[in-house]
C-alpha cells in the first residue's frame, strides 16, 4: 500500500505540471532530450529549487550550455516542495551519468547510471539513461561487442521506468521501438496522447539525425553560385513549434534545411548560428554545419565545426572519424592518421575506429601498417569473445580481409592460417575454399590446391573462378584431358 501511494503521489505518475526538480533535468539530458526543450519546461512548468552555480556547472557538463542556463539562471523558485528523488547523493551519480553520455564515454556512463538507479529506486530518470546506453550501437557510434546488446534488459529497464513514470512520452516511445509493429503502434498512440504539445517524442530524437546531407560534385574554386533572397517554404510542424517556442535549437536547424533548399546562404548560415547559440555543445548541429560548409568549398568552416565537435565529444567515434576523414580529403593525411592511432588507444576493439585507419593506410599505398593495424584490432576483439565462433561470425569480413592482404604481401603461412581459422568455422563456404585454395597454389601444393577447388565446385557449382583455378592447376599437372 505505501509502494502504491509513492506511485500515486508521484508527478511522473499523476501527468501534473509540477515544476522541475534536479533529478529530471539532468535525467532527461541523459536519457536524450535536447537541451532547449529542457529550457523550454523550465519556462512553462518552473522549477522547485533554488539553482546554484554548482547546479548549473553540472547542467554544462551533460551538454546543458546556452538556452537551459539561462532560463535556470533565470528561473524563480516555485513554491511547490522539492522532489523526493533530488536525493544529493543520488544528483552526482546521475549528473555524472550525464556527463560521461554528453562525451560519448558510454562504458563509464553506464556504470553511474547504473549505480543511480540503486540509489534513486523511484525515480525513472536513471533507468531510462542507462536504457538508452543499451542500444545495439552504443551512443558513439561504434559496434557494441558486449554483453550490453542484450535486448531482454533494455525492455525491463523500460517497462521499470514505465510502472514509474507512466505519464512521461519518451518512455513510451523508447518502449515501442522494442515492440513488433502492431504492439509498437499502440505505445506510439501512447506517447503521442501523453504528449500534449506534440515536442517531446521529436525533441528526443531529433538530436540524433542528420538534417543536411552532403553529395559532392562541384570541384574547388568552380562557381557555386551567390546566395539567393528566397524565402524558406516553412512547412505546418515547423511553423508549429516555433509558434510553441522559438527558441528551440532543433527549429532552427529545420528553417537551415529550408533556406538550402532555396540556394539562401546568408539565411542558412545565420539558422545555423541561432541553433549554435542555443545549443552551443550539440555536436549534431555541428556536424550538418561542417557537411554545409564542406558543400561551400569552405574548409577552414568545416574543420573548425569538426575540431570543436572532437572537443565537444572527446570519446565519440564518430565525430573522431568524420574529423579524420574530412582532414585526409584535405591532403593532411598525417594528422588524419594521428587522430585515428588515437582513437584506437582508446577504443583497441573498436571495429568503426580500425577499419576507417586501414582505408586510409591502403589509401595510401601501405599494406603493411594495414596488416598490423587488422592483427592489433582482431587481437584486442578477439579477447572480448569467450566463444571463437562469436568472434569469427562478427569480424568475418575483417578476418577475410586480412587473409587477403597477407596473401597480396606474399605473407603466405600467416594467409593459410587465417583461411583455415575461417574455414573452422565457416566451413560451407565455398569462397573461402577458393582463395586458401589459391594460397596454396602460390606455395606449390597444388594436390592440396585441387582439393580446395573441388570443394569449392562442390558447394557452389557456378562459382566459375573455382573452375577456372582448377583448370590451371591440373594444366600445370600436364592432365589436359
Amino acid at each position: 500500500m505505501l509502494g502504491w501511494f509513492f506511485l500515486l503521489v508521484s508527478p511522473y505518475a499523476t501527468g501534473q505540471k509540477v515544476p522541475l526538480d534536479q533529478t529530471e533535468i539532468l535525467g532527461r539530458l541523459a536519457a536524450g532530450n535536447t537541451a532547449s526543450y529542457v529550457a523550454h519546461l523550465v519556462k512553462t512548468r518552473g522549477v522547485s529549487f533554488s539553482v546554484s552555480q554548482d547546479f548549473l556547472y553540472r547542467v554544462k557538463l551533460a551538454g546543458g550550455e546556452g538556452i537551459l542556463t539561462e532560463r535556470l539562471l533565470s528561473a524563480e523558485q516555485s513554491g511547490q516542495p522539492q522532489s523526493v528523488f533530488g536525493k544529493e547523493a543520488s544528483l552526482k551519480r546521475l549528473a555524472k551519468c550525464a556527463e560521461l553520455i554528453h562525451a560519448g564515454a558510454t562504458d563509464l556512463a553506464e556504470k553511474e547510471c547504473r549505480i543511480s538507479i540503486e540509489e534513486s529506486p523511484q525515480s525513472p530518470w536513471p533507468l531510462l539513461a542507462t536504457a538508452r546506453l543499451l542500444n545495439h550501437y552504443d551512443l558513439t557510434g561504434n559496434l557494441v561487442e558486449t554483453s550490453r546488446e542484450d535486448p531482454a534488459e533494455r525492455t525491463e529497464l523500460l517497462r521499470r521506468a514505465a510502472a514509474l513514470g507512466p505519464n512521461l512520452a519518451m518512455v513510451h516511445q523508447a518502449i515501442a521501438i522494442t515492440l513488433d509493429p502492431a504492439e509498437a503502434m499502440t505505445e506510439l498512440e501512447n506517447a503521442t496522447r501523453l504528449d500534449a504539445e506534440q515536442l517531446e517524442v521529436s525533441e528526443t530524437i531529433a538530436q540524433e539525425i542528420p538534417l543536411i546531407g552532403y553529395v559532392g560534385g562541384d570541384e574547388e574554386g568552380s562557381d557555386l553560385g551567390a546566395s539567393s533572397n528566397e524565402p524558406a517554404v516553412i512547412d505546418p510542424e515547423t511553423a508549429r513549434h516555433m509558434q510553441i517556442d522559438p527558441d528551440l535549437a532543433s527549429n532552427h536547424r529545420r528553417l537551415a534545411l529550408k533556406y538550402l533548399q532555396v540556394g539562401n546562404f546568408e539565411k542558412v548560415e545565420s539558422e545555423f548560428a541561432e541553433a549554435i547559440r542555443l545549443e552551443p555543445d550539440n555536436p549534431a548541429i555541428r556536424s550538418d554545419l561542417a557537411v554545409y560548409y564542406l558543400s561551400r568549398h569552405n574548409r577552414e568552416g568545416a574543420l573548425a565545426e569538426l575540431r570543436e565537435n572532437v572537443r565537444i565529444v572527446p570519446f565519440g567515434i564518430v565525430q573522431h572519424i568524420f574529423f579524420a576523414e574530412t582532414l585526409e580529403s584535405f591532403g593532411a593525411a598525417r594528422e588524419a592518421i594521428n587522430e585515428l592511432q588515437n582513437l584506437t588507444v582508446m577504443y583497441p576493439a573498436a571495429t568503426a575506429a580500425s577499419q576507417s585507419l586501414v582505408e586510409l593506410y591502403l589509401e595510401k599505398k601501405d599494406p603493411k601498417a594495414a596488416i598490423a593495424e587488422l592483427q592489433r584490432s582482431l587481437k584486442a576483439s578477439s579477447l572480448i569473445y569467450g566463444d571463437q565462433s562469436k568472434f569469427a561470425e562478427r569480424r568475418y569480413q575483417d578476418l577475410n580481409r586480412l587473409a587477403h592482404l597477407l596473401t597480396e604481401s606474399r605473407e603466405l603461412d600467416a594467409a593459410a592460417d587465417e583461411y583455415l581459422f575461417l574455414l573452422r568455422y565457416a566451413p560451407d563456404s565455398a569462397l573461402l575454399h577458393n582463395d586458401y585454395g589459391n594460397v596454396l597454389v602460390e606455395q606449390r601444393r597444388l594436390d592440396q590446391a585441387m582439393t580446395e577447388y573441388n570443394e569449392a565446385i562442390r558447394l557452389d557449382p557456378s562459382l566459375s573462378a573455382a573452375h577456372d583455378n582448377l583448370g590451371t592447376c591440373l594444366t600445370g599437372k600436364k592432365n589436359l584431358e
